[in-house]
């Protein structure tokens, strides 16, 4: 069934690159109801060290609940065109998933903005 913006076949690619990539840095642009939050911290259960960072411009209940449920997930309640490399706390990004805004220009401006902090 669909329980979100990504589909089932697409949040299983995700989580089977994750799992073959061992990301230690995950940045995801909109959090909504979490759902890929919670596939890419399945995907790193095994690493402590790992960290899924989640953009999004409203505060969603449910980025509240992860992050107090799940030291590896910080939420960031800001636009994604505001990404700044300390919000991430300069750590190179294995992954960067763009799912916010839906508007190119929003998506390019943080894609700027992202790029020097891709690993």
């Amino acid at each position: 069934p669909r329980l979100g913006p990504v589909q089932d076949d697409e949040a299983l690619l995700l989580y089977a690159l994750a799992r073959a990539m061992r990301p230690r840095t995950i940045v995801e642009f909109g959090t909504s109801n979490g759902f890929s939050a919670m596939n890419w911290l399945h995907a790193i259960a095994d690493d402590a060290e790992a960290r899924v960072y989640s953009y999004d411009i409203l505060p969603y209940p449910v980025a509240r609940t992860l992050e107090d449920t799940d030291p590896r997930f910080v939420f960031l309640q800001k636009s994604q065109a505001d990404f700044d490399p300390s919000d991430i706390e300069f750590r190179p990004v294995d992954i960067a998933f763009f799912d916010a805004g839906h508007l190119l220009e929003y998506s390019m401006t943080a894609f700027e903005r992202i790029l020097g902090s891709l690993g």
